[in-house]
């Protein structure tokens, strides 16, 4: 009686738990990587505001990172045949009083191999060769001031903001059988220039596209051509990512459930941001009372984000407290609102101001910051996490490159540093080094060697919020977006927001035709560097998360009361079966004969 019980609650067991469990690994599998090419990527050093060149030619040079490795150098430095050892040459010529070598002007016209130059000044490009207007097949002429606010491309209109550039090119095509037109813009009055054109193996585009990019930008259109450049037989991609955010010890329960049962109900892969400390340091939400507490010390939370893993979702570490120190960074110093990773002021508008390195910056400390972090999530139980997203896309040189080492990919929109395209910088910012956030319209390994994800459409927010984004703007982004081969709809959805609006936005991508896929797919099409060893290959860090979540020491976690409420049933049986036999004997032997 006693052996049957047993295996009967044991089948119960088995029966409540792993069928939770779902295919969850399934998607981890490695997709096999392309060969990846060797670009030249080449930026100002002279002339006006040689930094910001610098920075465009950093932003660029990322983007070559979807499909290739690109090595960056200053345009003076060129000698003839450099651009050799390498499967492509992009020239970065975005400001004004650069003197161009001959023999790269040489090279990149007559030379072997696909150039794409990118300069506001088509005049002094063409100045520069005799003969060369008739051998291209079209002719610079005067720039002018006149606007245009659009740039049309594959029959969608994205955007272009007049403060790009103070002067517009004019271009005029000659022979229209050596000139493929790429992209034109376009002004209000319906007139038409090109914006980007192709004449045999060299393209042309007429501005650096990295200025005032947003999500409906011509800079989508350039990443676009540089990826079909690169790789003209790479398949179109059309994926979406569902990122949900924020969530720190503070969240409600109740309210991350109820989310979870909507995701689940969509049957969509989706990631989650959790960092692991809640701290307000003068009690500016709790009446002047100071407040510190962990997920650890948040069981029922801590088991509903356990929850979340069991249904497909991968966990983001957000930060440690997604907050720094006991000073505001830059409103009260609490958690979820305040910077970690960078200093930031506000402005006279109240709006965030980002001014550099915090006074205690180092990378021995964000890895003992991003240390305490890891442990957080082990003593709450959770998974160790494989991806990172900096809170509000904000941090130093030196916390990069400590979650670089730390994780194998990101998933987020970055600062970058003019003065990364010179090598390793230091941790300090030089004077008159300047900084901007890059998004990305697909995977890339960025010039630090890091594997970035994407994040494309911003976030929902309810009408009068200061920030985020409408249903419709995202929409209409995601719309747009399908003209590109690699287009991805990669958004965030913070955790209070109605469930609804989720539901919505995840079935307007899919009724598009975007396919939502997990991160470790997404970062999957961008092979780890061999000299990074296997624990910067996102698939294989994906597969150890997997692992964890898999494992019945995980899973005992949260069952562990089901087990006990099953043992005192079992001792309950057992009473109940072995106490009358009992109280039988001694009656048979009390008894009188």
């Amino acid at each position: 009686m006693i052996v049957r019980l047993a295996i009967i609650l044991t089948a119960l067991w088995g029966a409540l738990i792993y069928p939770l469990h779902g295919e969850i690994s399934a998607e981890s599998e490695s997709v096999p990587a392309a060969h990846r090419s060797s670009v030249l990527v080449l930026y100002p050093d002279q002339g006006e505001d040689p930094a910001l060149g610098e920075l465009h030619a950093v932003n660029i040079a990322n983007l070559v990172g979807r499909h290739a490795e690109a090595a960056l150098a200053a345009i003076s430095t060129y000698q003839a045949h450099d651009r050799d050892s390498h499967d492509a040459l992009i020239v970065v010529n975005s400001t004004f009083g650069q003197s161009v070598p001959d023999a790269l002007l040489d090279d990149a016209v007559n030379g072997q191999g696909t150039t794409m130059w990118i300069q506001p000044d088509p005049v002094a490009f063409e100045a520069g060769a005799p003969g060369l207007a008739a051998q291209i097949g079209w002719l610079a002429e005067a720039a002018t001031q006149k606007e245009f606010p659009d740039v049309l491309y594959r029959g969608e209109t994205f955007t272009r903001s007049p403060e790009s550039t103070e002067m517009v090119a004019g271009i005029r095509v000659t022979d229209p059988d050596r000139v493929e037109v790429l992209a034109e813009m376009q002004s209000a009055d319906g007139e038409r220039l090109p914006w980007a054109l192709r004449s045999g193996q060299l393209t042309y585009v007429t501005e650096s596209p990295i200025p005032y990019a947003t999500e409906d930008d011509r800079y989508l259109v350039f990443a676009d051509i540089l990826s079909r450049t690169l790789a003209p037989d790479a398949p179109e991609v059309h994926q979406a990512l569902m990122r949900i955010e924020d969530i720190g010890p503070d969240a409600d329960p109740e309210q991350i459930r109820t989310l979870l049962a909507a995701i689940e109900a969509l049957n969509v892969p989706f990631a989650a941001t959790v960092y692991d400390s809640y701290v307000d340091p003068t009690g500016h939400f709790s009446n002047g009372r100071e407040r510190r507490f962990t997920l650890s010390e948040r069981p029922y939370l801590a088991s509903a984000l356990r929850d979340m893993t069991r249904a497909g979702g991968t966990l983001v570490m957000h930060g440690h407290t997604h907050q720094h120190g006991d000073t505001p960074n830059p409103n009260f110093g609490v958690s979820g609102g305040d910077y970690e990773f960078f200093r930031v002021g506000l402005d006279s508008a109240g709006r965030f101001d980002l001014l550099g390195p915090l006074t205690d910056d180092s990378q021995s400390m964000w890895n003992d910051r991003l240390e305490d972090g890891f442990a957080g999530w082990q003593d709450a139980g959770l998974p160790r996490p494989w991806l990172f997203t900096s809170p509000h896309y904000a941090a130093s040189r030196a916390a990069y490159r400590a979650m670089g080492e730390q994780f194998p990919a990101r998933l987020e929109r970055v600062l970058y540093y003019s003065g990364e395209a010179r090598g390793d910088a230091p941790d300090a910012m030089a004077a008159g080094e300047i900084f901007g956030e890059q998004f990305f319209p697909y995977p890339v390994r960025d010039i630090r060697g890091d594997i970035i994800l994407p994040e494309t459409l911003g976030n929902w927010a309810p009408p009068g919020s200061v920030h985020g984004r409408s249903m419709d703007a995202m929409l209409e982004t995601a719309r747009r977006n399908l003209v590109l081969r690699d287009s991805y709809a990669s958004f965030f959805f913070h955790w209070y927001l109605d469930p609804a609006r989720l539901t919505e936005l995840t079935t307007s991508l899919q009724a598009m035709g975007y396919e939502f896929v997990s991160p470790q797919v997404a970062a999957a099409v961008i092979a780890p560097l061999a000299s990074q060893g296997i624990g910067h290959d996102p698939v294989a860090a994906s597969r150890a998360y997997w692992g964890e979540v898999d494992s019945l020491r995980f899973w005992m976690r949260d069952q562990i009361a089901l087990f006990i409420l099953g043992l005192i049933v079992l001792a309950h049986l057992l009473v109940f079966s072995i106490g009358p036999k009992h109280a039988r004997r001694r009656k048979t032997l009390t008894s009188p004969a």
